[in-house]
């Protein structure tokens, strides 16, 4: 079983992601900004990190810079629906940042959970 830590600023994401989480084995913990993200990263590092990219108080890519700083091997996953909002493209720059994949929203529950797969080979079986 692993630890995931979900950190995006949209309750209605964290509501999907609970329904797509809920039958894994998995512990799944939900915050709603970056700073409280790395605040929960320093108390218990997850397996795996799933982030929004636009948010207030601390935005992905600081949160990415932050992950990288302290833990340099561990998964993450940035997720973005700012490309229908913006002219920028978050997800590439997020790759930069150190993320292990990018997906846009709205994510499909298939595509999340191979995203988990594919970085938690040994433990994101469900």
């Amino acid at each position: 079983m692993a630890h995931i830590l979900v950190i995006d600023d949209d309750p209605d994401v964290q509501n999907i992601f609970a329904q797509f989480l809920e039958k894994t084995n998995h512990n799944v913990e939900y915050v709603l900004d970056g700073k409280e993200g790395l605040k929960k990263m320093l108390q218990h590092t997850p397996d795996l990190i799933i982030t929004d990219i636009l948010m207030p108080e601390m935005d992905g890519l600081e949160v990415l810079q932050n992950i990288r700083d302290h833990h340099p091997g561990l998964p993450v996953i940035a997720i973005s629906g700012g490309a229908k909002r913006s002219e920028i493209d978050f997800l590439p720059v997020a790759k930069q940042f150190g993320a292990c994949k990018a997906l846009e929203k709205p994510i499909s529950k298939d595509a999340l959970l191979q995203a988990i797969e594919e970085l938690l080979p040994d433990s994101a079986k469900g």
